[in-house]
């Protein structure tokens, strides 16, 4: 009599964590590395691993997730950060593979997932007033840098339509959310794409970083009493409106905070970092200021997709239905700030 049929054979990956040491081996074969010492520094919209090589040299491999929005942007990232690293911007670039492709693939349970590596970056998140004012003005520089860039063009621009969209997308197949709600965030994004589009041709353009919320730079001393700050994690760059990448800051602080306007730090910070921006030879018109608001809101509803589109392997609660249904009330909020210096 025939075995019976193994029922979890039709079992699915949803995302894989793989273990620290397939990515040390992955990485000794195809970037010629002898690595001492690899482990996983987190879980986030990407797995990120710290590795040591037997020559002490630090490097940071990230193995990209396979994300709702589409294909990984891998050869624009490696593209605009050769060119960023090229005219001395302060950004930690990949380090090519032994056949000189960026990233090399993965066969993952739940896909193929690109696998790349990158410089080390020492020091800390920004943490004071000078490291912000340090911050903004290394932001103007690489913007200045990226003028030039002629490479691979980004699959993701960051504009409304784009931001909003996915987010009102994904929020539509949450599984916990009823329908009101569901209608109350189409509602805020029609009222935020109206507004987008009577300003949206006022607005300066630059190549965003993207995810300027001060945990993707680190600040550090030179060792010769010099500061200085490298930003890293460029997956979500692209061409997008200056005021999305700088309210990204003070997006960040309100909502790590759960504050509905600025408190004195924040408004001594976003001082700190729009001067310092301005003083390393970015230009921030007036009309950019103005849309910070407008533009903290879709940087709301895009982290908010982002999270609601992970339900499959970060789970409902992550972005519960309860959080979800205070967010229209917190854009209602922002709508109002002044964060004009």
């Amino acid at each position: 009599m025939p075995d019976a049929p193994d029922p979890d054979t039709d079992l699915v990956a949803a995302h894989t964590t793989v273990d620290a040491g397939s990515i040390a081996r992955r990485v000794e074969r195809h970037h010629g590395l002898s690595v001492r010492r690899c482990h996983l520094l987190r879980r986030n919209l990407n797995d990120n691993y710290a590795l040591q090589a037997d020559d002490g040299t630090r490097y940071v491999a990230r193995l990209y997730a396979i994300r709702p929005r589409g294909e990984p942007n891998v050869d624009f990232e490696a593209a605009l950060l050769s060119h960023l690293d090229a005219r001395g911007a302060g950004v930690a670039a990949m380090v090519p593979a032994l056949d000189g492709h960026p990233s090399v693939s993965l066969r993952c349970p739940e896909g193929p997932r690109p696998l790349a590596l990158f410089q080390h970056v020492p020091g800390s998140v920004p943490d004071t007033e000078a490291d912000f004012a340090l911050t903004g003005a290394e932001l103007a520089r690489i913007h200045r840098a990226a003028r030039d860039y002629a490479g691979p063009p980004s699959r993701y621009p960051l504009d409304g339509p784009r931001l909003a969209g996915r987010a009102l997308r994904s929020l539509q197949a949450h599984p916990e959310l009823d329908p009101a709600l569901v209608d109350t965030f189409d509602g805020v994004v029609r009222r935020l794409l109206e507004e987008w589009a009577e300003v949206a041709d006022t607005l300066s353009t630059v190549l965003c970083h993207g995810d300027t919320h001060g945990f993707n730079n680190h600040v550090f001393d030179e060792g010769t009493g010099t500061r200085r700050t490298v930003f890293f994690d460029f997956d979500d760059a692209g061409p997008g409106c200056l005021a999305y990448d700088l309210c990204v800051m003070p997006w960040s602080y309100l909502y790590r905070k759960g504050l509905e306007s600025p408190d004195d730090t924040l408004r001594e910070r976003w001082a700190g970092y729009v001067g310092a921006y301005r003083d390393a030879g970015g230009e921030v018109t007036d009309s950019d200021l103005a849309a910070i608001p407008l533009c903290l809101q879709l940087r709301h509803l895009w982290n908010i997709g982002e999270g609601v589109a992970r339900v499959h392997h970060w789970g409902a609660m992550m972005m519960s239905a309860d959080w979800l249904r205070r967010q229209p009330g917190v854009c209602e909020a922002w709508r109002s700030l002044d964060l004009r210096v």
